[in-house]
């Protein structure tokens, strides 16, 4: 039996390593180890440490950190020779996951290393492709638009396609709720400065029901921020929130793998998103397109409204949520699905038939 080691470093790379595993769990061609976390861990991985001790965005706010993920690298790159696995799969979390795989291309030429989940070079740092080319033996995109950036460097380069739509299909049929869905991102530092935002702008709005769908592991963060809030409710069961998702009247988003999400299931939205003033300025000056959001970027227009920095405001989520086109948004939904819905088998069979693939062709076989 051939051995796999899976890396995901947050939540985002969590949903999409849980659909992977459960396809493969489906067959037994593999010994699976990694680090993942609650979606991975229930679809049987043991995770080597909880990955919210490497799920930490921004440049200016990682500093404080460096020095313990630095040891959670070390830690990584010793447990996977110690594991010694046909074949490494990371998914996103680029600042993680390359410095495990460069360490590890060193140390050992027989594992393949494959990634999920290409990096944006086509929004900035347009070298990282070049250098993915010479570390990497494989790249998985989610989007069609991507190969190009890495085959022009002679890295073999997959389109498998976004597994959100396979949990997203039905969603023309569904009556929607008076609720309003709040999801204010999966790391520490996002929630801190988004929720507040959200809480107090969900007082002003007309809903039934104000809903947080989230993880288990973050409720720690959450809870002490709602706590004088007592008409909030949380969701943590994943069936849960997908079914939330396709039934809500609205979304206040922090942008990420949620929009998308949120777009599938035909949830019209408000992106928001705030960073440290020293970063955004620092990216301002390098990132090359026009939007943040998935939704917007892929469909090549501004569909979702985006407040971005000081945008970010009570005043202007209640102003444009009064002025949202929710039929607009769904309509532009629908064209979005039809331009992820796969063509013959859903993204995570693609993605394990190809490990199959390289397992059975890695080191002596």
């Amino acid at each position: 039996m051939k051995k796999l080691y899976i890396i995901a470093g947050e939540a985002s790379g969590d949903f999409l390593g849980s659909s992977i595993l459960q396809s493969l769990n489906k067959s037994s061609d593999f010994e699976i180890y990694g680090v993942g976390g609650n979606l991975m861990e229930s679809a049987g991985l043991k995770s080597l440490f909880d990955i919210r001790e490497i799920s930490i965005g921004g440049l200016i706010e990682i500093v404080p950190h460096i020095f313990h993920i630095k040891n959670l690298i070390n830690r990584t790159v010793d447990d996977i020779i110690t594991k010694n696995p046909d074949i490494l799969l990371t998914i996103d979390s680029p600042g993680f996951c390359f410095r495990v795989a460069k360490r590890l291309r060193k140390k050992n030429q027989n594992i393949k290393l494959i990634h999920l989940v290409a990096p944006s070079v086509w929004a900035w740092r347009q070298g990282r492709a070049k250098s993915m080319s010479k570390l990497y033996d494989h790249l998985l995109t989610l989007f069609d638009f991507e190969p190009k950036y890495f085959t022009k460097f002679g890295l073999e380069t997959t389109f498998v396609g976004h597994p959100a739509v396979e949990y997203f299909e039905e969603t023309d049929n569904t009556t929607k709720e008076n609720t309003l869905l709040l999801l204010p991102g999966s790391r520490k530092q996002e929630i801190n400065a988004l929720l507040p935002i959200f809480l107090k702008a969900s007082e002003k709005l007309n809903f039934e029901k104000i809903i947080i769908p989230t993880l288990p592991n973050l409720l720690p963060i959450i809870n002490p921020i709602i706590k004088n809030y007592k008409n909030i409710e949380l969701a943590c069961e994943e069936k849960e929130k997908i079914k939330l998702y396709k039934t809500s009247k609205m979304a206040i988003v922090a942008s990420g793998t949620a929009t998308l999400q949120l777009a599938l299931a035909g949830c019209p939205m408000i992106v928001c998103y705030r960073l440290s003033s020293v970063t955004y300025h620092i990216l301002k000056h390098f990132v090359k397109v026009s939007y943040i959001s998935l939704v917007n970027l892929i469909l090549n227009k501004a569909v979702v409204p985006e407040l971005i920095q000081t945008e970010c405001s009570v005043e202007k989520i209640l102003n444009t949520s009064q002025r949202l086109s929710i039929n607009t948004q769904i309509k532009e939904f629908k064209k979005l699905r039809e331009r992820l819905k796969p063509i013959d088998r859903y993204p995570s069979q693609k993605i394990s038939d190809i490990l199959k693939r390289l397992g059975r062709t890695s080191k002596n076989t």
